[in-house]
């Protein structure tokens, strides 16, 4: 249950936005500018962000990405489901094949605890908590 990088840039992105909107679009190459992100990678991973409803789009000048819920209510597992997909969720770091409870390979004893504590922290972490840190890193 190791997500993607583009999950990771995804959170980025959206803590961004986040952070910056004030009841407005913002444009998407800005939010990747900001957050250091490689455009046309993002604005590929805006579309899945999209189809699972956590974000909205508008094009033209005054277009870009809006939350479609407060920050506090988007947690990073809604991100990485969006991106990833339910499958990193259950994929064990140790071997090839999936590893779940249903299905649990030979260390998946050992692997548990750390899958559990990863993914109560993503349950619990919203993007408004990324927000707040990067901020407060940052002043």
């Amino acid at each position: 249950m190791i997500y993607s990088k583009t999950a990771k840039y995804a959170v980025l992105a959206l803590a961004e936005v986040a952070s910056r909107a004030q009841g407005g679009f913002i444009s998407t190459k800005e939010i990747a500018d900001i957050a250091e992100l490689p455009y046309p990678h993002f604005a590929k991973t805006v579309s899945l962000l999209k189809r699972a409803g956590l974000v909205t789009t508008s094009r033209g000048k005054t277009g870009g990405i809006l939350l479609t819920r407060p920050a506090h209510k988007i947690t990073i597992l809604d991100v990485v489901l969006a991106v990833d997909g339910p499958g990193t969720l259950s994929d064990c770091p140790l071997f090839l094949e999936s590893c779940d409870c249903t299905r649990p390979c030979e260390l998946h004893p050992l692997w548990r605890g750390a899958h559990d504590a990863v993914l109560t922290f993503l349950k619990k972490t919203t993007v408004a908590d990324v927000a707040a840190a990067r901020a407060t890193a940052s002043s």
